[in-house]
């Protein structure tokens, strides 16, 4: 038989784990918008830096007078054009592979613990997490063609 002191002192500490476990959820969730605050603004800085005048944008060939240099608009906007045209045909696959997913994962997370609230919550959470990885591969690409 469990004596008072010892049921107080495993009730104490199921408690304490439990606000414990709140906390780091919300430091979890906290560094993430941080961190994704921070993406977005050294995104913003660096797609604030001007490449060039654009006279000579979309020349393909090195003419009499020109320098490679002068070329590097014309260039930079080449590869976003391509960076913004694969992320787009990218994210339409993943999209349409996290719907289902996260519809398979709700459907059999609901079954196998016999709980549709803990399958829902499940799902929501997958699709969080893909909607911010989404979000920072999208951060990435742009910072990446930016710089």
């Amino acid at each position: 038989s469990d004596s008072p002191a010892l049921a107080w002192k495993d009730s104490f500490l199921s408690h304490t784990a439990m606000a414990f476990a709140g906390i780091v959820d919300v430091f979890i969730v906290l560094c993430c918008v941080v961190g994704i605050i921070f993406g977005f603004i050294q995104f913003l800085l660096i797609r604030s830096v001007q490449v060039g005048d654009g006279s000579m944008a979309g020349q393909d060939t090195l003419e009499q007078g020109t320098t490679p240099e002068s070329r590097v608009p014309g260039i930079y906007r080449k590869i976003m054009g391509g960076a913004m045209t694969f992320l787009k045909e990218e994210y339409t696959i993943c999209g349409i592979f996290c719907l289902f997913f996260g519809l398979l994962i709700l459907v059999l997370v609901s079954w196998g613990a016999k709980s549709t609230k803990q399958g829902v919550a499940t799902a929501v959470a997958f699709w969080t997490g893909a909607a911010t990885s989404t979000l920072c591969g999208f951060l990435g690409m742009m910072i990446a063609t930016y710089s």
